[in-house]
This record gives structure tokens, C-alpha cells and sequence, in this order.
């Protein structure tokens, strides 16, 4: 015996798995697994500052839920807005915690469940309960509260800064300066060309001479380490050895030059004897015939003795 399927009951069954898929895939995306067993609590918020559903749920860090539904109250405006919470199934929520409604660095908003067991582990809340909630200052609120009282004390003192700042700009002198800093940056280009043209022309043969005199530097210093000091030593030391005894002998009147030197007669002889020739030519320039007679008058004893 066959079956027949009829081409609505295949069309029926498509569009059933179709939507099937379609559930369930919606609900992965929202982060909902429908095969994990979860908890629902309620918390109420004055201002859910953008708060959407599938939102995470965490604890310390980690994700332990999502949003799952939020509920307005169109009839009371001042109502609080119902947030209803699904957790895992595992996770136990003493009370004394808190469900916080926290932004992120990038404004997206999310629920911190704070956990504080104020009985310990055993008092707990149950399924359907509604945790207490708070809005802790987030981190614009905070830039707000401790930066704008700052700020407006400092927009008095930064509007006299720029009043100051706008005299000093137009005084006429930052004008004179700032051109001679241009003309001394265009003297420094200049300066910096030659200096090139110094280095690039000049320099090269600067420094093979320099090259040279430190090779003849080497060269005398190798012929310094081959001279034997000692020996030269020794022998100025006896040279001025025998040049002290020299001396000695002077001052104590030996030998030819000590006698010239410290005999007092041999200094007045030689005194009296230039004197006798200065007068000797003294007199030589005075009386000249003087001198002539005595020569004629000894030629003529010679001629008469012959």
C-alpha cells in the first residue's frame, strides 16, 4: 500500500520547518536559548537611559542573561518602567543584590547584577521577584561633576589669558621680530652653504696634512724610544758634576781663573796700569813735542858718539 503526498501537505509542512527555522533563528540572534532552562525576575527603573531587549545580563563580567522583555506603562507616565530579567537557571541570587543599570565606554547599556548576600547563601530570591535596582553615576556623569565646577572657575582666568594674548599680538614689535628671525634664518642658510663648500673644498686637505704630521709625530716618537736616556742622563750628570767643581774651584781662588778672580793685588795692579795709560795718553795728547824732542835729541847723542 502506497502513500500519495499531496502537494499541499509538502507546501504545508515547508512553510511549518520555515517558520521553525525562522523562530529560532530570531532568537539565537537575540542571544535566547530556548533549549537552556532559565529564571525571571523582575527589576523597575525611573529611566532605562536606552536600555533594549536582549541586552546582556552579567555578573562580575560574565553574561549570565539577557533582557527579555521591557513593559511601559502607557496609562501612568510617572510609573517605573518594568524590566523583566531571564538568568540562567543555575545562578542563585541572594538577597541584599542589586540589579545595576550601568553604560558602557561606547553608551551601550546593560544590567549588572551586584551580588551581596546580606543572610548568606540561604535567603535567596525566588523566581517572579523583583530585585532592587540602581543607576550608579556613569563615567560622562563623572567627567561632568568633577570637571565643569574646574572649568567654570578657570573660563574667567582664560578670557583675561586671551585678552593678554590678543595685546601681545598686535604689538608692532612681534612683527619686527619675527622678521628678523627670517632674515637670521636666511643668513643661517647662507652660513650653512659655505660651512658645506668649507667642509666639501677645504677640509679634505686640512686633514691629509694632519695625517702627515701625526705620521712624523710617530716617527719622532719611535726615534725617541730608541735613544737610551739613562746613559744621556748620566752623562749630564757628569758634566754638571765637573762643571760644579769648576766652580767650586773659582770661588775658592784655585787655578789660573780663581787667582784672577779673587786676588784683590792682581785687580789693583790692573787698575793702577790702566790708569797709568790713560794718563799716559792724557798727556801723549797734551804735550806732543814732548815726546818728538826726546827722539831727535837721542839721534844726535848717536851721531856725535860716531
Amino acid at each position: 500500500m502506497t502513500f500519495k503526498i499531496s502537494k499541499e501537505f509538502s507546501i504545508g509542512v515547508l512553510v511549518i520547518v520555515t517558520i521553525a527555522i525562522l523562530f529560532f533563528g530570531v532568537n539565537y540572534l537575540k542571544g535566547i536559548n530556548l533549549f537552556n532552562p532559565s529564571n525571571y525576575y523582575y527589576a523597575k527603573y525611573k529611566d532605562i537611559q536606552g536600555l533594549v531587549q536582549s541586552c546582556e545580563v552579567t555578573s562580575h563580567g560574565h553574561k549570565v542573561g539577557l533582557v527579555k522583555e521591557i513593559i511601559y506603562d502607557y496609562n501612568n507616565p510617572d510609573a517605573d518602567v518594568l524590566v523583566v530579567l531571564q538568568v540562567d537557571n543555575e545562578l542563585k541570587i541572594p538577597k541584599g543584590s542589586k540589579a545595576l543599570l550601568q553604560l558602557s565606554l561606547m553608551g551601550t547599556p546593560s544590567i549588572v547584577l551586584d551580588m551581596h548576600a546580606t543572610n548568606g547563601m540561604k535567603d535567596l530570591y525566588q523566581k517572579g521577584d523583583t530585585i532592587p535596582t540602581a543607576t550608579p553615576a556613569g563615567m560622562l556623569d563623572a567627567i561632568t561633576e568633577g570637571v565643569m565646577p574646574k572649568l567654570e572657575q578657570v573660563i574667567p582666568h582664560l578670557d583675561q589669558l586671551i585678552v593678554n594674548l590678543n595685546t601681545v599680538v598686535s604689538d608692532p614689535n612681534i612683527g619686527k621680530s619675527l622678521a628678523n628671525i627670517n632674515k637670521m634664518s636666511s643668513e643661517l642658510a647662507v652660513t650653512s652653504t659655505e660651512l658645506k663648500k668649507l667642509v666639501g673644498n677645504d677640509l679634505p686637505p686640512i686633514l691629509a696634512n694632519a695625517k702627515d704630521i701625526t705620521g712624523n709625530f710617530s716617527k719622532v716618537s719611535e726615534n725617541l724610544a730608541g735613544v737610551d736616556f739613562k746613559a744621556t742622563m748620566g752623562k749630564v750628570d757628569n758634566t754638571m758634576n765637573g762643571l760644579n767643581a769648576t766652580v767650586d774651584k773659582i770661588n775658592n781662588g784655585k787655578g789660573s781663573v780663581g787667582l784672577l778672580l779673587n786676588d784683590p793685588k792682581l785687580y789693583n795692579d790692573l787698575d793702577n796700569t790702566v790708569n797709568s795709560a790713560n794718563n799716559l795718553l792724557t798727556d801723549l795728547k797734551e804735550n806732543p813735542k814732548r815726546y818728538v824732542n826726546i827722539t831727535v835729541f837721542g839721534r844726535k847723542e848717536k851721531s856725535e858718539k860716531k
